[in-house]
């Protein structure tokens, strides 16, 4: 006998054959057994899950000569063998894909009124892809459908009703047809294998159902190849091989990535499985309903119920899920959706997904909201873990003392203070209280350089001890965590400083202004999506200034701007969050005037403290603000010698 694929071989051939869709074959047997047979019938549902079968059962049913009690046919007497070969008079199959004219439903309204080939038999119409009728033909059908000759009866197959014609579906008794559970389908697959001798492993059937999506026929079509393949083998490596799919051990990397910001093990894995030949599109696909597992992990617990998987997956699931947050995984579906599509649209394979996968892995190259909310939940949960989120400077002492190896306590040392004209004016407010300065040469100033006579035992973190004129008075009753009191700042810095930005001085990272410096491209071109048009038209106009602690000073060049990106809050946080992510902690910005100037170095030797020039900064000051020098600065203007003219 010629040799015939598996899903035509092994076609089931009654009812109780059909798979998965006992709630359509029940019924149905019941309408047979008791007579109660409708005239039209609608069988909706995906490819390969029995429809024309089921069509075909229910013409035997019909008319078979020794059908059982329970409504089904026997397979045995002439009417059963001629349905089953195809030949018999009263079943008539068409395909309306191909018969969708008015013409040709003309001609089916003439077969309909020829008589049943024997006086008990009815003629049976099976109209596969029903939707495919056009317009005009399904109206001239409708006649037909509403009132066909007594035992004539009509099937409608298709897997789009909703294309079908409202007065088309009102006059049939319709039937979903649903996917086949994995289960089952794996189970009928092993069935399959042991007929045909295949030595099949249970976990490759599993993986052979997955892939068939719930279809029957594509699921024997698969289980064939991968036979074939395997010279009558069918374990996973074969299944894998003969998919072009990953392994599971891929979909752990991937999450390991993912988690720990690995981008470099993501293109390992890109790598790894182009060398194996593996389909990038179908891993992309793979990867999208993975996350979408993970994502009914966290949010449903009863996950066997929602979910018609093997229990190894879910295990899988549930794993991922513990190590990704659900912001991480909801990102993870969007960008490997996105990256699907461009897939489809013919688009580097391979290149892709690398850059999927960067961006799964880096957030920070990514402006858009849910990578920032990605690094949020990041943030989060680290610090509900009790993990800080950025190292914490030490503000009890000077790095010089700490540096010499001096013990905590020591005793307060008097030293020589400056002039009155030397110093640098109180600021009352404690946010703008300022730790050491790094400027551009890396030289670090420090804040109340003047004389002090309190020692380090006298003054908490963040804390000035008590001192003498111009200095601070608050002790440690009056100031608390991450405050610093009354304190010292140059004047030139105090100028232009916004202190409503950022978070707490004790949580932030201390940087410095190359570092400053060197992300600031990256940094300004990041904001221009976050900021918005009108705030994104202020900012532009800024440049680096200075950096105190975890504190970065930005320039900006005209008064309008820096009065209206002071009062608008939520730009110096923004840009904090950008830059704390580019520079690897919590940082503070604060906007200040454009040659405001930075202040002076200061330097500790021999445990003499050396005081700032006041003078020096307001000379500074003054020749920032040379009306001269603006026109110079903005407009490129040059200066020439005044001189007077005659007149004539």
């Amino acid at each position: 006998m010629e040799y015939q694929a598996l899903y035509r071989k092994y076609r089931p051939q009654t009812f109780d054959d059909v798979i998965g869709q006992s709630h359509v074959t029940g019924t149905l047997a019941r309408e047979v057994a008791d007579g109660h047979i409708a005239h039209a019938y609608l069988f909706a549902g995906p490819r390969g899950t029995g429809k024309t079968t089921t069509a075909r059962i229910l013409a035997k049913a019909l008319n078979c000569e020794n059908r059982t009690p329970d409504g089904a046919p026997d397979n045995t007497c002439a009417s059963c063998l001629s349905v089953n070969e195809g030949s018999s008079l009263d079943v008539m199959e068409m395909d309306a894909a191909s018969h969708n004219s008015v013409d040709d439903v003309r001609e089916m309204r003439v077969s309909v009124s020829t008589v049943a080939s024997s006086a008990t038999g009815r003629r049976v119409f099976i109209l596969d892809e029903a939707h495919m009728l056009s317009k005009a033909a399904g109206n001239a059908l409708l006649k037909t459908l509403e009132e066909p000759p007594d035992k004539v009866h009509f099937v409608l197959a298709t897997t789009e009703p909703y294309k079908l014609l409202d007065t088309i579906r009102s006059r049939t008794q319709r039937f979903d047809f649903h996917a086949i559970s994995v289960e089952a389908l794996a189970a009928h697959l092993g069935k399959i294998a042991d007929a045909e001798g295949y030595k099949a492993d249970p976990g490759a059937l599993v993986l052979v159902a997955r892939h068939a999506a719930g279809s029957a026929r594509d699921s024997l079509s698969l289980l064939e190849q991968v036979a074939a393949l395997g010279d009558g083998k069918v374990d996973v490596a074969g299944v894998n091989r003969a998919l072009g799919l990953a392994d599971a051990e891929a979909f752990d990397l991937l999450v390991d990535s993912i988690s720990g910001q690995d981008a470099r093990g993501a293109l390992e894995l890109v790598a790894r499985l182009a060398s194996q030949g593996a389909d990038m599109r179908r891993f992309a696909g793979e990867s999208v309903m993975f996350f979408r597992g993970v994502f009914l992990a966290h949010y449903a617990p009863n996950l066997a119920e929602v979910a018609d998987e093997s229990p190894e997956i879910l295990s899988r699931w549930k794993s991922a899920s513990a190590r990704l947050t659900p912001a991480e995984t909801l990102r993870a579906v969007d960008v490997l959706g996105e990256a699907l599509i461009r897939l489809r649209e013919g688009r580097e394979e391979r290149l892709m997904l690398e850059l999927a996968l960067i961006r799964l892995t880096r957030p920070e190259t990514g402006t858009d909201e849910a990578s920032m909310l990605a690094r949020l939940d990041r943030l989060e949960r680290r610090v509900a873990s009790g993990e800080s989120p950025s190292p914490k400077p030490s503000r009890s002492r000077p790095a010089e003392t700490a540096a010499a190896g001096e013990p905590d306590q020591q005793p307060p040392q008097e030293t020589p203070g400056p002039s009155d004209a030397a110093r640098s004016r109180t600021v009352e407010s404690p946010a703008e209280a300022t730790p050491p300065v790094e400027v551009a040469g890396g030289e670090t100033a420090q804040d109340g350089a003047g004389p002090s006579e309190s020692g380090p035992s006298e003054s908490g973190p963040g804390e000035s001890g008590p001192s003498e004129s111009g200095h601070s008075e608050s002790g440690p009753g009056e100031s608390g965590p991450g405050e610093s009191g009354n304190a010292i700042v140059p004047e030139a810095l105090v100028d232009g400083a916004n202190p409503a930005s950022g978070s707490p001085a004790s949580e932030q990272a201390t940087v410095d202004f190359d570092r400053f410096r060197d992300v600031w491209p990256e940094l300004f071109a990041g904001l221009r999506d976050l900021l918005g048009s009108r705030r994104w038209a202020l900012f532009r106009e800024t440049e680096p200034g200075a950096v105190v602690g975890a504190t970065l000073f930005v320039d900006v060049r005209h008064d309008f701007h820096l009065r209206a990106l002071q009062d608008d809050l939520s730009v110096a946080k923004i840009v904090a969050t950008k830059a704390g992510d580019l520079l690897g902690g919590s940082v503070q910005v604060e906007f200040r005037a454009a040659g405001a100037g930075v202040p002076a170095v200061a330097t500790v030797e021999d445990d003499e403290s050396i005081g700032v020039d006041k003078e020096r900064l307001l000379e500074v000051a003054e020749d920032a603000n040379d009306p001269f020098r603006l026109v110079v600065d903005e407009l490129g203007a040059d200066l020439v010698d005044e001189f007077e003219t005659s007149e004539d």
